[in-house]
């Protein structure tokens, strides 16, 4: 009865040998693996975090010019700078806090260790935004059905032509990518039981050493994928072209001088599309008052803001009780509207005393 039972203890002594040689190397290998899988993804992390810092700068701006108003000779150094700060950022390979460039470039874990980031950003000019560009079929004479062909001397721009040419540019956009070396370390053990007089007879346990890429994996250790965004901001956002600019209905073409910029840019879309279509009210005036009290080509703007106070007053008679426009309009009994009117000295269609 004795020797049996020394038997089945030295039984469970032997099983729980082996079964802790099993259990020990799979929880060493799910410890590398974890860290492997885990440190893989802070180098995407490296490569979309610049591309997020590029969105906060400016792209381009707008000057007070009637030619070539968009500058966007600030576009090029927007991929330096925050590749630069990336790659400080990341340098320990956590982007939660700066480190400092003194500090060693790697992070050490249990069985795993990544070292040798690199944080690449550069212009893209695949990414883009493309502007609208081709003849304008819609600045031609209106006639029956479509616009098939344009009436003799009409200009329609050539298949190149934009709207926005002087005004915008298409100068594409930024893309990142990042790289890092990752390897096994010597606490991982390349021999355990192994090979032909070991329990698992063949070997389990290779040093592992390969390039981890932000997108997609190595090609013969080198990164090719990358991310991607295009960049732009509202030119308009500027104190010096935020200022308001009154009507001038007697002075087309003449630029309002608080907000000459925007009022550039505007006139600029005006005239690339070919100011205005036709001249039938114009043509109507002439033949029954002999003379057109307004220049149909000529470009009239009005940009109030807020601060100007430019409040309607009082609601147009029926507006009130117009159901089908008043949602679409400032009118109505809530908001009183009542449009101030610049006074004018010339009449349309010569009426005297208006």
């Amino acid at each position: 009865m004795r020797a049996s039972w020394r038997a089945a203890r030295g039984q469970s002594v032997v099983e729980l040998a082996i079964g802790l040689i099993v259990f020990v190397t799979v929880v060493m290998f799910g410890i590398h693996f974890a860290e492997v899988g885990y440190l893989s993804l802070q180098v995407p992390q490296a490569a979309v975090s610049p591309l997020w810092d590029s969105t906060a700068l400016r792209v381009h701006r707008m000057r007070d010019q009637q030619d070539s108003i968009g500058d966007f000779t600030a576009f090029p150094n927007i991929a330096p700078s925050v590749q630069a700060h990336a790659g400080v950022r990341f340098r320990d390979f956590d982007g939660r806090s700066s480190t400092s460039s003194s500090q060693t470039n790697h992070i050490t874990q249990v069985f795993t260790r990544m070292d040798g980031l690199q944080v690449q950003c550069t212009e893209d000019p695949e990414v883009f935004f493309d502007l609208p560009r081709g003849e304008r079929p819609d600045l031609l004479e209106p006639r029956p059905g479509n616009f098939p062909d344009a009436p003799p001397g009409q200009d329609v721009g050539a298949p190149t032509d934009s709207p926005l040419d002087g005004i915008y540019e298409n100068v594409g956009g930024m893309s990142c990518a990042a790289q890092a070396h990752l390897e096994g370390l010597s606490t991982l053990p390349t021999s355990f039981l192994e090979g032909t007089g070991g329990l698992f007879q063949v070997q389990h346990s290779v040093p592992l050493e390969m390039t981890m890429c932000s997108v997609g994996r190595a090609q013969n250790g080198v990164c090719k994928g990358r991310y991607g965004i295009l960049l732009g901001d509202f030119g308009f956002t500027d104190e010096d072209v935020a200022g308001h600019c009154p009507l001038q209905p007697e002075q087309p073409d003449v630029p309002c001088p608080e907000n000459r910029t925007f009022y550039f840019a505007a006139m600029k879309v005006f005239s690339n599309t070919g100011r205005s279509a036709g001249r039938a009210a114009s043509d109507f005036a002439r033949f029954f008052a002999g003379y057109s009290p307004i220049n149909e080509s000529g470009f009239f703007m009005s940009y109030r803001g807020e601060e100007d106070d430019y409040i309607e007053r009082t609601t147009p008679p029926g507006e009130e009780e117009d159901e089908m426009d008043r949602p679409r309009n400032t009118g109505g009994p809530d908001h009183e509207p009542s449009p101030f009117r610049r006074p004018s000295n010339a009449c349309f269609l010569g009426i005297q005393g208006c």
